[in-house]
């Protein structure tokens, strides 16, 4: 009787050992390529609808999200600005109290953009 419940009981801390390495509350974690091209394309829609940039989405090729202090997004995309040029920049979305949006984009200066 006792060797089951030795038996039984270290079985269950090996999977509670488990899930918590699966488990890590803080860590950023991979997101769907949709989900990301959503968020992103309500925030490119609200930035064009007021002092820009002006960019329309092309491709993403990595996305991540984490919590923070609020929810932060970390997207590699192509983005394709006004002149219909293509760039693949690294965005950051910061969600908190709004939306901090920040476009780093090789050979140009980092732009930051706040929207509702």
């Amino acid at each position: 009787m006792l060797k089951l419940f030795v038996i039984v009981l270290l079985a269950t801390l090996a999977v509670v050992r488990a899930d918590e390495e699966k488990f890590c509350a803080g860590c950023p974690s991979d997101l769907k390529a949709e989900d990301a091209a959503a968020e992103l394309n309500k925030s490119l829609a609200k930035l064009a609808a007021g002092d820009g940039p002006h960019y329309k989405l092309g491709k993403i090729h990595t996305a991540s999200k984490q919590v923070v202090r609020g929810l932060l997004y970390r997207i590699n995309a192509d983005l394709i600005d006004e002149n219909d040029k293509t760039k693949t920049c690294d965005i950051k979305m910061v969600f908190y109290q709004g939306v901090e949006v920040t476009f780093n984009c090789p050979g140009e200066d980092e732009v930051k953009k706040t929207h509702d």
